[in-house]
């Protein structure tokens, strides 16, 4: 499945915190957020798919220009913003995510890919011996 959104949407970082309770979300921040989920539902409304299982989401950031911006933060704003417009069951079914950023000057927006997420059992256990190999090569150390 592929969605996009016209703009790139503010980083859950933008939010201030009071009393170590309450999030206040600025309205221009809040005005965004809005539309990042609105612009989903759209899409959702043609697709009318909701992933309840895990998924593997690849997010390519195609960004106006070269000025540093926080992709992990702003790709948990995506991830909430899936979840309102009814697209992820829950954020936790990203099992595995992929952030690419181009810059194209004059240019802003982000193309998102979900599909089911397979596990590849042989990389795993090659990962898990090579772990274990680091773990007995520290604990010597």
């Amino acid at each position: 499945m592929r969605y996009f959104l016209s703009f790139i949407p503010p980083s859950k970082a933008n939010r201030v915190k009071i009393k170590n309770k309450r999030y206040i979300i600025p309205k221009d921040v809040s005005l965004k957020i809005n539309r990042a989920i609105w612009e989903l539902q759209k899409q959702q409304e043609k697709i009318n798919k909701t992933f309840l299982v895990p998924v593997e989401v690849d997010i390519t950031f195609i960004l106006p220009n070269k000025r540093r911006r926080d992709l992990d933060n702003i790709m948990k704003t995506v991830g909430d913003c899936m979840v309102y417009a009814k697209i992820l069951k829950d954020d936790n079914l990203i099992y595995k995510q992929k952030l690419e950023k181009i810059i194209i000057p004059n240019k802003e927006g982000i193309i998102i890919d979900i599909k089911k997420y397979k596990q590849n059992i042989k990389k795993i256990n090659s990962f898990i011996e090579s772990l274990n190999e680091f773990k007995e090569d520290i604990h010597n150390v």
